[in-house]
């Protein structure tokens, strides 16, 4: 099997008080100035919603969109304040509020994703992203207030440095449950990410020891890729993973972060040609509880996949970006909240 490669885009989820925070933000501190404000939001690994059939039919689990959720606490980064919710990945949002509908209309939007890309390849050249890894996933926010009739215009944007040729996944995506050796490991591999800060930066690497019953999994950040990737240790029994939280809930899919993941990797580690990628989307399950290996089985959603990587110096275009948000038909164009 050979396929390209597809993603599930991202759904923007605005809670209302964010509107009320942009009116204040307006009104007080931007007033006329248009320069870009930093916004935070964030998102959790995806789940699928469980959905009772009557007494003939058996219940169904239910893909939902891979959100990522703005609020009232995004306003709260310009004062350092970066909690996100348990589970979670944070990210930075830039915020562009224009002064009229005009502006709006007329802002280019192609040259914002442009320069979103730039942006997002120059923190991976440098390695910042390799240290900061939510530097991989901003979003664009372009909105215009308007004020006397509590009308906010708006579309979002998730950037995402595209590959052509595409990059191709040659094996079907396999859920996490059946690649383990042992429902226990699951267990270790929860337990690993809930006592460590890994998961909440979004990105890690892994290596999976089936044989060893007691220290199955060891994990950590993408600035450890050497000592836990490396090709030094293909001898040691262990599979290597590149990993992260994935939004989607969707049974093949992996979710829009992979894309810039996969450029991350292209560009820092041309040598990993073809990689496991796991697509983490149990941050739910971190609480934790006493839920035995068998139930947690059962519950878990994350899968794995593995994905030939188009080298760099294969591209078509080496900055080609793409990631405006589609509405509920599938068609690009902005949104209207009335308040």
């Amino acid at each position: 099997m050979s396929e390209t490669l597809r993603f599930e885009a991202f759904s923007s989820m605005v809670e209302p008080e964010f509107w009320s925070g942009l009116a204040h933000h307006k009104l007080h501190s931007a007033r006329l100035d248009t320069a870009r404000t930093v916004v935070r939001g964030e998102f959790s690994g995806g789940r699928r919603h469980a959905v009772r059939g009557n007494s003939a039919e058996p219940t169904q689990r239910l893909a939902v969109p891979a959100r990522l959720r703005v609020n009232q606490g995004a306003w709260e980064a310009a004062q350092g304040n970066t909690q996100q919710q348990a589970g979670a990945v944070g990210v930075n949002g830039y915020l562009h509020n224009t002064n009229t509908i005009e502006e709006f209309k007329k802002r280019d939007k192609g040259e914002l994703l442009r320069d979103a890309g730039a942006e997002i390849l120059e923190a991976i050249r440098s390695g910042r992203a390799t240290q900061t890894p939510e530097l991989l996933w901003p979003f664009l926010l372009l909105s215009f207030a308007d004020l006397k009739k509590y009308h906010f215009y708006h579309w979002f944007a998730f950037p995402a440095v595209t590959a052509d040729p595409p990059d191709m996944a040659t094996e079907a995506p396999a859920p996490l449950s059946s690649f383990i050796s042992r429902s226990s490991d699951l267990e270790h591999l929860l337990t690993t990410f809930a006592g460590s800060s890994v998961c909440a930066q979004g990105a890690f690497v892994a290596r999976y020891y089936p044989s060893n019953v007691d220290n199955p999994w060891r994990v950590g950040p993408l600035s450890e890729w050497s000592e836990i990737y490396g090709s030094d240790k293909a001898e040691d029994g262990g599979i290597a993973l590149l990993g992260f939280v994935d939004p989607s809930s969707h049974s093949t899919r992996p979710g829009w972060p992979l894309r810039n993941m996969l450029t991350w990797l292209r560009h820092c580690h041309p040598e990993a040609a073809n990689v496991n990628i796991l697509c983490f989307r149990d941050t739910a399950l971190l609480a934790g509880g006493a839920v035995d290996g068998a139930t947690l089985v059962q519950q878990c959603e994350s899968i794995v996949m593995r994905v030939n990587v188009t080298p760099v110096a294969s591209l078509t275009s080496e900055c080609q970006v793409s990631g405006w948000e589609r509405n509920e038909k599938q068609k690009l164009v902005p949104r209207i909240v009335n308040l």
